[in-house]
């Protein structure tokens, strides 16, 4: 989409260039090329789970060589990462249960780092959906609060600022599990998935907070639960993401692990009045062409992408028509592979790159969304989980769970 401004630069036309540059430059400048002032982090693993650490990588040029720095900041390995305007924030989950702050100018350099434990312990932070610089929601899935925050605070008293009480959606286990959130408008949707020692078993919702007052909104949909959220009809949901092209959220679950069942899909919900509909359905039993569905990008009202899982390890990327439920053609190149990232939903780059994570070979394959060709495949050293994007300068990036910051792809190999 952006691209470099590239008049003016053969010598041999150089006198003949400057004069049509001075005439046209603001017509080229806005009709094509200029900098990304975007730069990927990349949240990655060592093979054996011993050790996490993170990556940059620049977002131009298209066609590369792009540049990359690895294995930054080493820390544990269940970890994930989200972002805001120049800032990425990276989390150690359970059994470290904290919050590190970066900037993405210095980005093995440590701002801050603060607990994500309360009253309650084992917070197991799953990530930031971002208001502002200064009001974010934290998704705390081993509790029934999630915290509202304040990702510029300087000291840790001034980090938490506020609750969301989900205690109403806890199943058998005691917990609500939320594990992903987008911002439309005015409104906080946030994903519930109810797991019960790991088993989807009961129905999974989609609970919705009015971000100005942080009180919850009743959605007027009778269910048997007594809540005030969304009812879903796909089991473990994993990614969520709006589209402001179509007004429309996209969620999709999985399904059933252990043991495999397949009752998962992607399905829509309209913001405004809560309506749900199936984009997808992975099939049943006997019928099941693309595996159980793993992951999700949704890049238009007519194209989106899903991650067909058909075992550890054994994973197709996969195109699709979210207006149609129409199954394009896998993915050449990404076949067959170990892919990771897009159960958090994930968001293509300034340059209309779809940054794919990549675990049989260590890298990063960025994805033309254009012809679904592979620009370029970076290595990022330690296997990525997952990709969220930054500006170089303050401000608004293209975010985690797709409300307008660096993404949750709430996932981008996104929350």
């Amino acid at each position: 989409m952006k691209k470099r401004l590239e008049l003016c630069k053969k010598n041999s036309f150089v006198l003949t260039v400057l004069s049509v540059c001075s005439v046209f430059v603001v017509l080229f400048m806005s009709a094509g090329p200029a900098h990304s002032a975007q730069t990927a982090v990349v949240a990655t693993v060592a093979t054996d789970w011993s050790s996490g650490a993170h990556s940059t990588i620049s977002v131009d040029p298209v066609g590369g060589p792009r540049t990359a720095q690895n294995e930054l900041f080493p820390t544990g390995s269940d970890i994930t990462v989200s972002a805001y305007g120049n800032y990425f924030y990276r989390f150690e989950r359970s059994g470290a249960n904290n919050a590190t702050k970066f900037d993405i100018n210095a980005p093995d350099t440590v701002i801050w780092q603060f607990s994500t434990e309360g009253v309650d312990t084992n917070s197991n932070p799953y990530g930031l959906v971002f208001v502002s610089s200064d009001k974010a929601y934290l998704l705390r899935y081993g509790s029934t609060k999630a915290w509202i925050v304040n990702p510029s605070a300087t000291t840790e008293a001034g980090f938490k600022i506020g609750e969301l009480d989900l205690g109403s959606y806890a199943d058998a286990d005691g917990f609500p599990e939320m594990a992903g959130g987008v911002i439309v408008g005015n409104k906080l949707f946030i994903i519930l998935q109810r797991l019960e020692s790991w088993a989807s078993t009961v129905t999974p919702y989609i609970a919705v907070f009015d971000i100005t007052t942080d009180t919850e909104i009743d959605t007027g949909i009778p269910n048997p639960d007594g809540v005030l959220g969304i009812p879903l009809d796909i089991r473990d949901p994993l990614a969520i993401q709006y589209l402001a092209e179509n007004n429309t959220i996209y969620v999709q679950g999985i399904g059933s692990y252990f043991p495999v069942e397949y009752t998962g899909g992607i399905v829509s919900i309209d913001p405004d009045t809560y309506a749900t509909a199936m984009v997808l359905d992975d099939g049943t039993d006997a019928n099941h062409p693309y595996g159980q569905i793993s992951g999700m990008a949704i890049v238009s009202a007519a194209k989106g992408y899903f991650v067909g899982y058909d075992g550890w390890g054994d994973n197709t990327l996969y195109s699709f028509d979210p207006a149609t439920g129409v199954v394009g053609s896998s993915v050449a190149g990404l076949e067959n592979k170990s892919i990771a990232g897009m159960e958090s939903g994930v968001y293509p780059d300034d340059n209309d790159m779809l940054w794919i994570c990549n675990q049989t070979d260590a890298r990063v394959d960025i994805l033309n969304i254009t012809d679904d060709s592979i620009d370029e495949s970076v290595s990022t050293s330690l296997n990525p989980l997952k990709v969220v994007f930054c500006d170089e300068t303050a401000g608004t990036g293209s975010g985690d769970g797709g409300s307008s910051n660096c993404f949750i792809s709430t996932s981008a190999c996104g929350l």
